[in-house]
C-alpha cells in the first residue's frame, strides 16, 4: 500500500460508556502539572483525607522496570494508597491512548462502585483530557506495516521528513506534536490513514457522567522549576538510573519506548558509547526541561484547572489550600 494514500477501512465505532449506569454526577479529583511538581505527594494527601484511590496519568510510568527513570513512586512512598495504571505492559509492547482511557475508567468504576473518590495524578496532557474531557479515541490496532514504512522513512530521511507528512495530512494534530516525538506523529499518521481522515477528525467529544475538579501544580518562575528538576535529577542517579537504563535496555533492546523517554535514550546513548557521561546527563537535564515547558503550554489551554503555585507553601499549607478549593467546588 502505497505510504500515504487512503484505504478502504474504517475505524467508525460507537465509543463505550465511561461509568454504566451512575445517575448521579459523583467526583473526580485531577491533580497535574509538568514533570517535578509535587504531584505525586499531595496526590497521596488528599487522598488520605478524603478516603481515595489515585490512577497515574503519565505515558510512561505505564511501563513496567522503568521506575528511577520515570521517578516512579516506591511502595513506601505510595503510603499504603492503592495506586492504578502503574507497571502495566512490559517497554517492548505497543499501548495506545485509547487502551489507557478504557483501563483508567474501569479503574475509575471500581474506585466509585467501593464509595471512594478517584484521583487522576500525572503530568501526561492527552491522557487526561482522553480521560477526564470525553474525548472519545479511535481503537485502532497497531499497524505494523505502515509503522514499518514510517520509522523506514525517519531512518532514512529524518524525523522532520516524517512530521511533514503530518503536518500535510492532519496540520491540527501536528501543532500539538513536535518532530521528535517520534511514537506519537507514527501513532497520529497510522490513524488518519485507517481511519481515511485526520486523526484530529477522527477524535470527537462525549459528556462525562462525573464531574472533575481540576487541580494544577506549577511553580512561580521557570528558574525554580529547572533547580527542582535539576534535584531530581541528581537523585536518580544516586538512586541507579544508569544501571536501570542499561538493564532495561539489555533485556527489551532499542524498542521505541525506551529510545522515546527522557532520561533513556541519552543513557542508551552513553551505553552504546555514541556520546560520553557528562554528555549523556547534560543531555538528560535538558530534555527534562524541555518537556516540562511543553506540559505547561499543554496545560494553559485547559481553563478549568485551579492552578497553585508550590514554592508559595509551607508545610501541609498546600494540601489544605487545595482540600479547601476541592470542597468549594464539590
Amino acid at each position: 500500500m502505497p505510504l500515504f494514500q487512503w484505504p478502504r477501512c474504517s475505524c467508525e465505532r460507537s465509543a463505550p460508556a465511561l461509568i454504566g449506569n451512575i445517575v448521579s454526577l459523583p467526583t473526580v479529583i485531577a491533580i497535574i502539572g509538568p514533570t517535578c511538581t509535587g504531584k505525586t505527594a499531595l496526590s497521596i494527601k488528599v487522598a488520605q483525607t478524603l478516603g481515595g484511590e489515585i490512577i497515574a496519568c503519565d505515558s510512561r510510568t505505564i511501563y513496567r522496570h522503568m521506575d528511577v527513570g520515570t521517578a516512579k513512586p516506591s511502595m513506601e512512598e505510595r503510603c499504603g494508597v492503592p495506586h492504578y495504571m502503574f507497571d502495566v505492559v512490559d517497554p517492548d509492547v505497543p499501548y495506545t491512548v485509547a487502551e489507557y482511557k478504557v483501563q483508567a475508567t474501569d479503574a475509575i468504576n471500581d474506585i466509585f462502585a467501593r464509595g471512594l473518590t478517584p484521583i487522576v495524578c500525572g503530568g501526561t496532557g492527552f491522557y487526561s483530557r482522553a480521560l477526564l474531557e470525553g474525548l472519545v479515541i479511535p481503537e485502532v490496532a497497531p499497524q505494523e506495516e505502515l509503522r514499518k514504512e514510517f520509522r523506514e522513512l525517519a531512518e532514512r530521511e529524518g524525523n522532520e521528513a516524517l512530521f511533514q507528512k503530518l503536518v500535510e495530512l492532519d496540520p491540527v494534530t501536528a501543532q500539538r506534536l513536535n518532530a521528535n516525538d517520534l511514537m506519537r506523529v507514527i501513532r497520529a499518521l497510522e490513524v488518519s490513514i485507517f481511519c481515511q481522515k485526520p486523526f484530529s477528525e477522527v477524535v470527537s467529544k462525549s459528556d462525562l457522567p462525573f464531574s472533575v475538579v481540576w487541580i494544577g501544580l506549577r511553580p512561580s518562575s521557570r528558574e525554580l522549576l529547572r533547580e527542582a528538576i535539576a534535584r531530581r535529577f541528581e537523585e536518580q542517579l544516586r538512586s541507579g538510573l544508569v544501571d536501570e537504563v542499561e538493564r532495561v535496555y539489555k533485556t527489551f533492546g532499542p524498542c521505541r519506548t525506551l529510545l522515546n523517554t527522557v532520561n533513556y535514550t541519552e543513557f542508551i546513548a552513553y551505553i552504546d558509547g555514541k556520546t560520553d557521561f557528562q554528555s549523556a546527563k547534560e543531555e538528560s537535564l535538558t530534555h527534562n526541561n524541555q518537556l516540562a515547558r511543553r506540559q505547561l503550554i499543554w496545560f494553559k489551554t485547559n481553563s478549568a484547572i485551579n492552578w497553585f503555585e508550590f514554592d508559595q507553601f509551607s508545610g501541609d499549607q498546600l494540601s489544605q489550600s487545595v482540600l479547601n478549593t476541592i470542597s468549594q467546588k464539590q
